[in-house]
């Protein structure tokens, strides 16, 4: 996956990149993405064009980032970027050179930067720390140098730390890393060490402006790193400031290897079930209501909604034992869109996917809702659903992409009206989820599985 993709990349994002573990790496990936216009965004217009800064300062030889380097440009040179950026697709601004380090342009050279990457839908990438190359580090009092333009921070590590002591080479600052986790300097790194300094306020979260994202970058991620990479990456994700984690390793072609996030999960069970003639997600099978399999199958996601409508009373009441949040659509007669929209609405802040499930197919458990999660997590695709005999069938994962498509859809339409308008993966399955309960033919066939 493309690290762009993962980094959910927009034209007119600016980016501040702060901890240790690549930060430049991670950039001239980006750069290389964006010039070879290899970006290939779910949705909406990729960004062409990438300006870059430090708001530290940068190694001498790391102009190369670039096809182009200003150096303490004039006015003039600032009014003329948006011709540089079209002509060279990548800019890096910097102040003057001191000994081995290009300084940070002064801080009105900053705010010019920012307003002209938005005026002209370029990525705006800022290293805003500096590691010494190292795969770990705790801030100093004055680090790091976020402006508070930022849209997105990128926290970010090496995985080669782990199973170092903290006073190797691989840690900058071995003293901060210590005192941060109340450690002594011998002590090996393992996950938890790692997520008590990317989730620190004091550490990976320090000075992150309020209404800016976080997305951690775990680079480093070879193969034999990737058990430990996704523990740290689940434990992450128990801090609600962090809204994703990736598993990288920048250098490489295909960098991505996989993207954590929360996923959240849609119970749709307010229909009144005309055709069937009675609340389908109420009738008793193997000795549960219907409406009981579909809540077993979001038990992975967080958080769960169950939008209830007709024979909301007794939904509630059986439902009432489950470890989800329930929501009412008073108006359910309008058609499954009003649900889907009021479901979404419910759990999508903070939320990089949402699974809807139907509350009327029994055979749907966990162990399918996982395998969507999984290829999303491989993908970032736009649409994951699962597939049986051929046929697509519920249910589908909907990327993060797609919640304003979503949130959109009107009358008696669900999400396939969404399929239209996205790319999407699929994951095969077995026939029997193809099996819903609508009619009284449906409900004989159920009963005949008993």
């Amino acid at each position: 996956m493309q690290l762009s993709r993962a980094l959910r990349l927009r034209p007119g994002l600016t980016v501040a990149f702060v901890g240790a573990g690549g930060k430049t790496s991670a950039i001239r990936r980006l750069i290389l993405e964006i010039s070879n216009g290899e970006l290939a965004p779910a949705s909406g217009d990729p960004p062409t064009a990438a300006l870059i800064t430090t708001t530290t300062r940068l190694g001498r030889g790391q102009e190369s980032l670039a096809h182009y380097h200003l150096v303490d440009p004039s006015q003039d040179q600032i009014a003329g970027l948006p011709d540089l950026l079209k002509e060279h697709r990548s800019v890096l601004v910097t102040g003057p050179a001191r000994e081995d380090k290009w300084l940070a342009p002064a801080d009105r050279i900053q705010d010019e930067l920012h307003r002209h990457a938005r005026s002209s839908g370029a990525v705006f990438l800022i290293e805003a720390d500096g590691a010494q190359g190292r795969s770990l580090k705790a801030p100093a009092e004055h680090e790091p140098v976020i402006p508070e333009f930022a849209d997105l921070v990128v926290p970010m590590a090496g995985l080669d730390v782990l199973t170092q002591a903290i006073q190797s080479e691989f840690v900058h600052r071995p003293e901060l890393v210590a005192a941060l986790l109340d450690a002594p300097q011998g002590t090996q790194i393992g996950a938890d060490e790692l997520v008590g300094v990317l989730a620190a306020e004091n550490g990976g979260l320090k000075r992150i402006p309020d209404g800016a994202e976080v997305r951690v970058l775990l680079n480093k991620a070879d193969s034999s790193r990737m058990e430990t990479g996704r523990r740290i990456a689940q434990t992450l994700l128990e801090n609600s400031r962090i809204r994703s984690v990736a598993l990288a390793s920048a250098m490489e072609d295909d960098p991505v290897r996989e993207v954590h996030g929360r996923v959240a999960g849609v119970v749709l069970a307010a229909g009144g079930s005309s055709r069937l003639g009675e609340p389908k997600q109420l009738i008793q099978w193997r000795g549960h209501p219907l409406v009981w399999y579909a809540v077993r199958a979001a038990e992975g996601l967080d958080p769960i909604v169950a939008v209830v409508g007709g024979g909301a009373t007794e939904l509630r009441r059986v439902l009432k034992d489950a470890q989800i949040d329930i929501v009412e659509n008073a108006d359910w007669e309008a058609g499954q869109s009003g649900s889907v929209r009021i479901g979404l609405e419910a759990v999508a802040a903070g939320a990089e996917g949402v699974v809807f499930l139907l509350a009327d197919m029994p055979f749907v458990g966990p162990d399918l809702v996982g395998a969507l999660i999984e290829r999303h997590r491989h993908t970032l695709a736009p649409l994951v659903a699962a597939r049986a005999g051929g046929r697509r069938a519920n249910p589908v994962l909907f990327d993060q992409d797609t919640f304003s498509s979503v949130a959109a859809l009107s009358g008696d339409r669900g999400g396939r009206a969404i399929f239209r308008q996205f790319d999407r993966e699929f994951v095969e399955w077995d026939e029997s989820i193809l099996l819903d309960v609508d009619t009284p033919r449906d409900l004989k066939r159920l009963r005949e599985l008993e």
